[in-house]
């Protein structure tokens, strides 16, 4: 439609989310393609009213919080990157 600066990072923060999480399903994918040099801070909604906010230091996601709880078990965490909340 016009040129990407006319979007205000539109496509740049589309772009740093689907880095961070992917939904397939029900499985959302924590980290699927961020690099492990990047440490991150970061909250972000997902389908079926969900919000994930947590800490990425390194190759660990440190500390996640996931609202509803019960999504949490549809959390897949991708390699290289471990869990350590």
């Amino acid at each position: 439609d016009h040129p990407p600066d006319h979007n205000h990072g539109g496509v740049a923060m589309i772009a740093l989310q689907e880095m961070l999480l992917q939904a397939k399903g029900r499985e959302l994918h924590l980290c699927p393609a961020w690099p492990p040099e990047w440490d991150v801070d970061f909250r972000l909604h997902a389908p079926d009213k969900t919000w994930l906010e947590g800490k990425v230091r390194g190759t660990r996601v440190l500390e996640l919080k996931v609202s509803p709880e019960h999504r949490r078990a549809d959390i897949v965490v991708s390699e290289p990157f471990s869990e350590g909340f």
